[in-house]
């Protein structure tokens, strides 16, 4: 889609293998099942072109999948033309990604939760403080396990992003391919560490049908990377009471003010 005169990549879907993921983030998501390789129940916030769920549905037909879409126009493009199909448990919603999650509240928990909601070129920044993690644990079932798409290298704030998660997560997991087009962030909540060894020891355990190398993934693990302990927290900019206000100030289409940028590096 374009931006501010840009152009930024968000999704790709190969015509002729719908089961393989296209974008090396998407792969690297994957990193989440080696800790959470039997999901239940998925919650994916932001779109895209639906390549991600897509795959997990084929993966494990039986799980839950809820996905949360702010824009009615990339749901109806997404079922035009990148062959998203609702099913009795994989659903789309068109709502705000936090509004959502403050709805699931009391409901039953996820046991994955992906964060890739992208405006414009931007992320709200209503999706990247530490009050909406916050939510989001409340949310998470105890072993659960957060996905984070921090983007490349045109993503600056990486640190932050880091620091913002470790305000509230255990374990933090940082993977990063050798181009540095782009960065995941895997979060959890238990009490082990894990280090390169061990997943690449779950990758031999590793059952799910993905149609590429979980060991190169782990590959790309980079333990110290994005840590300074200076880094700014990112806090929310507004009261409970101005949230709904907020939210829409944050999704709508222009990139001029967002305090959360990122800027086109034309990578993939």
């Amino acid at each position: 889609f374009k931006g501010a005169g840009s152009f930024f990549l968000q999704s790709r879907v190969d015509i002729k293998s719908r089961k393989c993921l296209s974008l090396v983030y998407s792969k690297m998501l994957m990193a989440s099942l080696l800790f959470q390789p039997a999901p239940r129940r998925i919650l994916m916030v932001g779109l895209g072109g639906g390549a991600v769920t897509n795959c997990l549905h084929e993966w494990f037909p039986e799980t839950h999948i809820d996905v949360v879409e702010i824009d009615s126009k990339v749901i109806e493009l997404c079922k035009k033309y990148f062959f998203l199909k609702e099913t009795g448990n994989y659903w789309i919603h068109e709502v705000d990604g936090r509004l959502f999650v403050r709805q699931q509240r009391d409901k039953e928990p996820y046991d994955l939760v992906y964060l890739d909601a992208f405006k414009s070129g931007s992320i709200p920044f209503h999706l990247k403080t530490r009050e909406f993690y916050r939510e989001i644990l409340d949310i998470l079932a105890p072993e659960g396990v957060v996905g984070s798409n921090l983007y490349g290298k045109s993503n600056s704030l990486k640190p932050g992003d880091r620091q913002t998660f470790a305000a509230l997560f255990k374990q933090i997991y940082c993977f990063e391919d050798p181009e540095k087009i782009a960065a995941v962030l895997i979060a959890t909540n238990r009490e082990r560490i894990w280090s390169r060894e061990d997943m690449l020891q779950r990758t031999d355990m590793f059952q799910v049908p993905v149609p590429f190398s979980i060991r190169e993934v782990v590959e790309t693990y980079k333990p110290d990377k994005f840590i300074d302990n200076q880094a700014r927290i990112f806090e929310d900019d507004f009261s409970k009471a101005e949230m709904v206000k907020a939210i829409e100030k944050n999704n709508k289409n222009s990139t001029l003010f967002r305090a959360y940028p990122i800027k086109s590096t034309h990578g993939g």
